[in-house]
């Protein structure tokens, strides 16, 4: 629904004589708010994954007066109110969007910006919804579960025709620890204190979190990693997190844990994972996000049998990310603050 603040202006006789007979009453309507144009500008690295058909589709059924376009087919710069971006911008990308309000990010960071080059003044907005949250905590969980239950190991002995049942370790006697304490990761370590694991979260400032051991800050990351069979990496990708999943902070895990990444995948060093995981010293990983993507088809993360991959694909939310970019282009049609904004300084 379309709200606005009621705007009146009262208007006078030229010659400034009250006459109630001329007198005119004008209102910033709803309608006047829904056939304002604003031109949208997106840039899909992604098309096997983002259908941009799509979200022209909706958002144009959801915002009257939208002017969708589609990068590098961005026509003149000066037009465009509205930048939507999934992976990242070239140099130069932002020369000549004078009217340029907000960028808005389609995914948990903003890693990928050329931030140095944003028109002064321009806000860059956190599309965060719940579902977007839930979906990557549902797929946390799945991954931990499938490697606490052992059903790889089923999935391979049902090629083989074996009847093996594998005892799982006991959840009470499991300790995980999610890196990163934001909405996705706070509510991934409380599902998992719920559940009866041994849950902690790790964070840059102190959280927080019923039943869950929390720590924070660098000198904390040790305390946080001992001990624990899995950890999860649901960090933002900032200048302080990246890399910091490297040969030094899995010699500081448990021998035998078992990583799961849904931040970024300048979180990992790639090839330090792997001799971790050839060592022993991490029994495998799940990964969703890579340092290239898409992987690169001679990585040797592929061919690996302890590690899982999947396309960065822990959410898809289609739906809730076009309701609330249609919520964004309206507070630009009425010129309202901007929410959700990033804190560029942190990065998140």
């Amino acid at each position: 629904m379309i709200t606005s603040q009621r705007r009146c202006t009262w208007l006078a006789c030229p010659d400034n004589r009250f006459d109630p007979f001329r007198l005119m009453y004008v209102e910033q309507s709803v309608w006047e708010v829904m056939v304002k144009a604003l031109t949208l500008l997106m840039v899909n690295d992604y098309p096997d994954y983002i259908d941009a058909g799509e979200w022209a589709r909706s958002l144009k059924a959801r915002v009257s007066g939208l002017d969708f376009r589609l990068w590098p087919h961005s026509g003149d710069p000066g037009d465009i109110e509205l930048v939507l971006i999934d992976k990242g911008t070239p140099r130069g990308f932002f020369e000549g969007m004078t009217r340029l309000r907000a960028v808005a990010y389609l995914g948990a960071g903003i890693d990928g910006l050329q931030l140095g080059e944003l028109p002064a003044g321009v806000g860059v907005v956190r599309l965060a919804t719940r579902e977007l949250a839930s979906e990557v905590v549902q797929y946390i969980v799945l991954r931990v579960l499938c490697q606490q239950r052992h059903v790889f190991e089923y999935a391979v002995q049902q090629t083989q025709k074996r009847w093996r049942p594998i005892a799982p370790r006991k959840i009470s006697e499991t300790g995980i620890v999610i890196l990163g304490a934001g909405r996705i990761g706070g509510w991934a370590a409380r599902l998992f204190a719920e559940l009866g694991y041994r849950s902690a979260a790790w964070s840059r400032n102190p959280k927080q979190i019923a039943d869950v051991a929390c720590y924070a800050g660098a000198p904390a990351l040790k305390e946080a990693l001992a001990e624990r069979d899995f950890v999860v990496c649901a960090l933002p990708l900032t200048t302080e997190t990246r890399g910091i999943l490297n040969s030094e902070t899995f010699r500081l895990m448990k021998r035998g844990a078992y990583l799961v990444n849904v931040g970024r995948g300048a979180h990992v060093d790639e090839a330090a994972l792997l001799h971790a995981i050839d060592a022993g010293q991490l029994s495998g990983a799940c990964l969703d996000v890579f340092t290239s993507e898409p992987l690169d088809q001679a990585s040797p993360l592929w061919a690996h049998p302890k590690v899982t991959i999947t396309p960065h694909v822990a959410s898809y939310w289609l739906d809730s990310g076009i309701a609330q970019v249609a919520g964004l282009c309206e507070q630009i049609k009425l010129g309202n603050d901007i929410t959700n904004l990033v804190n560029l300084e942190r990065g998140y």
